[in-house]
């Protein structure tokens, strides 16, 4: 059985699992890392908190739910409500949880808005490389494709913390 929860990549000078929009959306810190100011925390279990918090931060914030370590739904908000999706490992999301056929094609739709979005958040995105993780399938675990998007979105979180 793989890992069921999500990894949540936001900017705020306190802990991630401080905001009030954080605690409403529930589940539970297992580790974070961060890059600056921003901080990426892995939780098992737990809402879509996505917009909330792009507003409490007024910053741009990524959430990504994993699903039995197979796919991930990456969903993103900025705080004057822009927003992008997509699904890494598009084709085990088709063929295994029945996404539509088109999903390939969204994920080729989201690298623009992607690539905005990381610059809205003060990175240097590699278009390129959004893409080819919107187009990679997971290899062995889709927790990895989150790694290697917020890389190519331009983050380079640090050591991580246990908790």
């Amino acid at each position: 059985m793989g890992f069921f929860g999500s990894f949540v990549i936001a900017r705020s000078d306190r802990p991630l699992t401080e905001l009030p929009a954080m605690s409403k959306a529930g589940g539970d810190m297992c580790w974070s890392a961060r890059d600056g100011e921003w901080q990426m925390v892995q939780l098992h279990g737990g809402g879509r908190p996505a917009d909330s918090i792009a507003q409490e931060t007024q910053a741009p914030v990524l959430v990504a739910h994993v699903f039995d370590s197979d796919v991930v739904a990456v969903e993103a908000a900025g705080p004057q409500g822009q927003r992008w999706e997509c699904v890494l490992s598009p084709q085990t999301a088709r063929d295994s949880y029945g996404a539509p056929d088109e999903i390939v094609e969204r994920n080729a739709m989201a690298v623009g808005p992607a690539v905005a979005w990381a610059r809205e958040a003060g990175r240097e995105p590699d278009a390129d490389a959004v893409a080819s993780v919107l187009a990679a399938e997971a290899d062995p675990l889709a927790e990895d494709l989150v790694t290697e998007l917020m890389r190519a979105l331009g983050f380079r979180f640090g050591s991580s913390d246990v908790a």
